[in-house]
């Protein structure tokens, strides 16, 4: 990655009508927020998608911390340093801060599922025992044919994707899907994240999310949970990384 890059885009949230309610207007505005957030995994689609290139889709690591909130309709700044360096802004904030780099080798230990998750309708509430440190989440099928490429890069509307790979926002996405397929949460967050792909992920290929809680913990009167995520092919690991979100905003 050579020289300062930058674009813009307007932001989409095609989360209002999703079971986290922090995407809906009404909700979000009862916690002081000036309205539905965008998705942060759609924030980081829309960097993604700046990054893209072969050799960091290949082997390439992102972290991103979101700031401030994004809403439908900002239209976002988003700018690559030549060092790596990634600032996105919004109404003339920083909203996301991160760093990406190509050539990534971590090829540590990634964490295993040791079953599928629950039944929707068999998902515990969200709670500090449920997710207690160490606590092992069960794995989920991310959807990764041909129409949900189609369906993600429609959805957050950032323009054609030209490589012959997987959008790395979709990996990225999968975490979300894991923690809310193993609880049932209250409005919650997202708020940072890091990944390292391993390899590039062919479309199509059958990929399973696998996470475990790394941490839980509270600040501010809110409680926050760290997972560590793995993405697999069978036995390959393509990505691994670390998802934080604020699983119960204070107040709630």
């Amino acid at each position: 990655m050579t020289g300062t890059r930058s674009c813009t885009i307007t932001a989409r949230n095609p989360a209002t009508e999703s079971e986290n309610r922090i995407h809906a207007d009404d909700v979000a505005r009862r916690y002081g927020f000036q309205g539905g957030l965008v998705p942060g995994v759609i924030v980081y689609g829309y960097v993604a998608t700046a990054l893209a290139d072969p050799g960091w889709v290949a082997r390439g690591r992102t972290e991103v911390r979101f700031r401030k909130p994004c809403y439908e309709g900002d239209l976002l700044e988003i700018e690559l340093g030549p060092d790596g360096a990634i600032a996105v802004r919004s109404r003339g904030e920083v909203c996301v801060t991160g760093r990406a780099s190509a050539g990534a080798d971590d090829r540590g230990p990634a964490v295993v599922s040791r079953d599928p998750a629950p039944a929707a309708s068999r998902r515990p509430p969200a709670s500090e025992s449920a997710l207690a440190t160490g606590t092992s989440l069960g794995w989920i099928p991310l959807p990764a044919g041909e129409e949900a490429l189609t369906s993600y890069v429609e959805k957050i509307g950032a323009g054609e994707w030209t490589l012959d790979a997987l959008h790395p926002g979709m990996l990225l996405e999968g975490a979300n899907w894991v923690l809310a397929a193993n609880v049932v949460l209250p409005p919650w967050i997202h708020v940072e994240s890091s990944i390292t792909h391993r390899r590039a992920v062919r479309v199509g290929e059958a990929i399973a999310v696998h996470a475990a809680v790394a941490e839980e913990w509270a600040h501010k009167g809110h409680r926050f949970v760290a997972l560590d995520v793995a993405w697999r092919s069978a036995d390959d690991v393509v990505a691994a990384g670390r998802h934080v979100a604020i699983w119960r905003l204070a107040g709630s």
